[in-house]
């Protein structure tokens, strides 16, 4: 999964670049440097903090310092280079043309419904998997406490008709 990530800089610089440049975006270098170092970097920090704790309790689940140093020399050696390659053939490459073209008079929005406001789509969003949830944990867990056999499959394609 790692080696994935790596190779696949060259596609995420090719696309970060595309993207950039479809938004008249004139600072491609600095644009392939945060592609190839922002997320990458955070990533890497919250990983490295984490481990100094595990290091700290003295857990043998911890990192050895030599795999972090390979971690960063994949990174540095391998995915930022192939990000930069990436980043040239995108920005080479003609600008992503919008598919329509928008009108520059704005229109009037008109008031949304009350069914259309963000509180009452989350509440309504959050119900049916909430429900779905709630009664299969409850028939899972009911069966368990009372010593019965719970017949998975066969709920579960009730469920699913």
């Amino acid at each position: 999964m790692l080696f994935l990530f790596v190779f696949m800089g060259t596609f995420g610089g090719y696309y970060s670049q595309r993207v950039y440049k479809m938004f008249k975006g004139v600072a491609w270098k600095s644009n392939a440097l945060k592609t190839a170092l922002l997320f990458p970097g955070v990533i890497f920090g919250i990983f490295f903090i984490l481990n100094l704790f595990i290091w700290g309790e003295k857990s043998s689940g911890a990192v050895p310092f030599g795999t972090l140093v390979a971690l960063v020399a994949m990174w540095f050696g391998v995915s930022v280079p192939l990000v930069l390659i990436g980043s040239y053939f995108g920005y080479k490459k003609k600008a992503v043309e919008h598919p329509v073209r928008t009108n520059q008079i704005p229109r009037q929005v008109p008031p949304q419904a009350w069914y259309m406001q963000p509180v009452v789509s989350i509440l309504i969003g959050g119900i049916l998997p909430f429900g779905a949830v709630f009664v299969e944990l409850f028939f899972i867990l009911s069966s368990i406490w009372l010593q019965q056999v719970y017949y998975i499959f066969g709920f579960l394609f009730v469920v699913f008709v």
